[in-house]
């Protein structure tokens, strides 16, 4: 080998390999040279696309009246409003004049008519009733007003 000169590469690099599958050929024992590079196929990917609509908000402007929240299905009742509703209406011992309601708010004035006589009382809801398939739980001696003791439990009209 000459002074001077670089010995030639044992691969060219300009060459592309191909490798096939072959049948029980004895291995070499040619020492293996750097790799060779081969031309890459370009290769096409395919990437699923989803189009999604952003939300859209909406913006209240506060308002100057309180909300009551209440733990019910029925709805909030707005200062002013007047609702009736119909309803089983019971007695407990508590003060004349009050009564217990499962959804409506504490100082609620309530008047309750006793369709089959006629006779209407009023009360302020200041308890919770437990019982929620009841309307309104009125005083003894409320209740006593529109209807007899005896009868335990009125189907009555309320409004508020």
């Amino acid at each position: 080998m000459a002074v001077g000169r670089a010995a030639p590469d044992p691969v060219s690099t300009d060459r592309v390999v191909t490798h096939r599958a072959v049948r029980s050929r004895p291995t070499s024992t040619v020492p293996i040279a750097a790799p060779v590079p081969i031309a890459a196929s370009p290769v096409r990917v395919v990437v699923p696309t989803t189009t999604t609509v952003p939300p859209t908000t909406t913006t209240v402007p506060p308002t100057s009246t309180t909300t009551t929240t209440t733990t019910t299905t029925r709805p909030v009742l707005m200062a002013g409003s007047s609702v009736r509703s119909r309803g089983d209406v019971t007695y407990y011992a508590h003060p004349a004049g009050r009564c217990a309601s499962p959804w409506l708010p504490f100082g609620t004035v309530v008047s309750i008519t006793n369709p089959a006589n006629g006779a209407t009382v009023t009360c302020v809801v200041d308890d919770r009733e437990a019982d929620t398939a009841r309307s309104i739980d009125l005083a003894t001696a409320t209740f006593a007003e529109i209807a007899p003791l005896s009868q335990g439990v009125v189907f009555a009209i309320l409004h508020w």
